[in-house]
């Protein structure tokens, strides 16, 4: 071997060995272990900061499993000037002991982190422990391994850049264009900006809830369900609503009527609820029901039978469905089914409240407070409050005449539209998947997400992600209105727009895509920068 090549292998190992000095003097230790208070445990890790170093608070995470938890008091994070970003960041600069509520079954707990020093900046890295419901180990290799796997598939999408703002649902212009500012009160990752209860609640419920207690949030949580009506998943299903709860009530009372729209109700409540709990147990993807090409089948025919009988075409008599006596059998299961069917369908509007909602469920769940749970049900119940009132409204109008028979046909004309539209989403969901619409990609291609995150690199712009679907009505709704708006149009030029077509979300690569970044509804909306 000549000289040149022993002089250049001694050199590498001698830099290996520095570079790894260098990494041992300069590790961030994370030590944990649960302390027992009264009849709940919290979880308490100390993180050893080495002097001169420090740790990016946009880094720091903890999970308990699949589930991110807040800590009980804020960290003591400082803002200084990061010339390797040639921006502001937050950061931990000395140690410091972060406490979480703990729940009593057994988990694996996650932290994540990276830092650096005044000239090297470490990879990031992730802290493995196991949580056997009595004590805390480090995890074991494998465990560690699939904690890694979390962090690793979520650096892999972003490529070195960082998600900065989220928001989720339809927003108005005013809405949205404050959003792109990064100003008045719209939900961020960093969590600076909370102009209103609602905006305050959106972004960051669980502090939220500790601010402001359970009360007021079980109240927003209730309005916000009553506003879930307003959204164009259900807007549509009121004629069918009217067509079923106002023939089966005028032929009863008011008390008939009520009775009737609370049934109604009641099935809007259980189905939106068991919907919301399985998103938070399971970790799934809200509204992904209507990405089905069965459902979207299923419930085009439903609508195209009823829009028949509305014609006429055969005999299904509504009237019938209520007797002088009292509720019958009969009219109770329809208007409960379709209560549930009206859920569904609302099911694929995510309204910023409704990922709130579900993310405070999850959080709670996963420190151990079981009634957390229940929290989905309360959106379905705000989204049920109407209609006994529109039941016992309906049954004192004036009785069934020939001026109802065109009412019931124009019933008829938009429930059949809504037929043909939920038959055009089940044709195109058994078709083979195709290029994106636009300029956009589709999710978990990898390949061109790359390839469109290096232009937008070199453009210097943050980038702007929409992830939406053909299924999806707010999607619809925000690129018929919102996107359109002049003043956000203005705003958009300072970003690189980059849609993202998520037409089935559970399924795979989209869905990996979609956990990695935290999707967990569309229309969902990412700044990365």
């Amino acid at each position: 071997m000549s000289f040149a090549k022993h002089a250049t292998l001694s050199l590498a190992t001698l830099l290996a060995a520095c570079v790894g000095m260098a990494r041992a003097e300069a590790a961030f230790t994370v030590t944990a272990e649960a302390a027992r208070e009264d009849d709940a445990y919290e979880l308490r890790l100390a993180v050893q900061v080495p002097q001169g170093h420090h740790l990016y608070a946009d880094s720091w995470s903890v999970r308990l499993d699949s589930t991110v938890v807040t800590p009980r008091e804020k960290l003591p994070a400082k803002l200084i000037y990061d010339p390797l970003m040639d921006a502001d960041r937050e950061v931990f600069g000395g140690s410091f002991t972060a406490r979480y509520a703990l729940a009593t079954s057994p988990c694996k707990i996650t932290v994540g982190l990276q830092g650096c020093s005044g000239a090297i900046c470490f990879a990031p890295e992730t802290h493995a422990f196991v949580w056997t419901g009595s004590e805390i180990r480090p995890a074991d290799a494998a465990e560690a391994a699939g904690a890694a796997g979390d962090d690793e598939a979520e650096a892999a999408w972003l490529q070195g850049l960082r998600i900065t703002a989220s928001a989720s649902g339809y927003m108005k212009p005013e809405a949205f264009a404050a959003f792109l500012s990064r100003d008045g009160g719209q939900p961020t990752r960093d969590g600076k900006s909370s102009a209103t209860s609602f905006a305050a609640f959106t972004n960051d419920p669980a502090q939220f809830l500790r601010e402001r207690g359970w009360w007021l949030t079980v109240l927003l949580i209730v309005v916000g369900g009553l506003l879930l009506n307003l959204t164009p998943c259900v807007l549509p299903m009121i004629p069918v609503n009217l067509a079923i709860i106002g023939a089966g009530a005028q032929s009863g009372s008011r008390a008939t009527g009520f009775w009737l729209g609370g049934v109604y109700g009641l099935g809007i409540a259980l189905a939106y609820g068991i919907l919301g709990l399985t998103a938070v147990v399971t970790g799934g993807f809200f509204g992904a029901l209507q990405s089905s090409p069965v459902f979207n089948l299923v419930i085009g025919v439903v609508f195209v039978i009823l829009a028949l009988a509305l014609f006429d075409v055969f005999p299904i008599d509504f009237t019938r469905l209520q007797s002088g006596r009292g509720p019958s059998g009969s009219g109770a299961w329809l208007a409960l089914s379709m209560g549930a069917m009206a859920a569904l369908l609302a099911g694929a509007c995510v309204a910023p409240v409704v990922l709130a909602v579900l993310l405070l469920a999850a959080r709670l769940h996963g420190e151990g407070v079981s009634g957390a749970l229940l929290l989905p049900f309360l959106l379905g119940v705000g989204m049920a409050l109407p209609w006994p009132l529109a039941g016992a409204g309906l049954a004192v109008l004036p009785r069934p005449g020939g001026w109802m028979k065109w009412v019931k046909h124009a019933f008829g004309v938009v429930v059949l539209l809504m037929a043909l539209y939920y038959g055009h989403l089940a044709w195109q969901g058994f078709r083979p998947a195709g290029t994106p619409a636009g300029d956009g990609i589709v999710a978990g291609d990898h390949a061109a997400w790359t390839a469109r995150l290096e232009e937008a690199r070199a453009t210097g712009k943050p980038v702007l992600l929409d992830f939406w679907a053909t299924w999806c009505k707010n999607c619809h709704a925000m690129s018929r209105t919102t996107l359109r708006d002049p003043a956000v149009v203005e705003a958009l030029e300072g970003y690189v727009f980059l849609p993202v077509q998520a037409e089935k979300p559970g399924e795979e690569p989209a869905r990996s895509h979609l956990q990695a970044l935290g999707v967990s509804g569309l229309p969902t909306y990412l700044i990365l920068e």
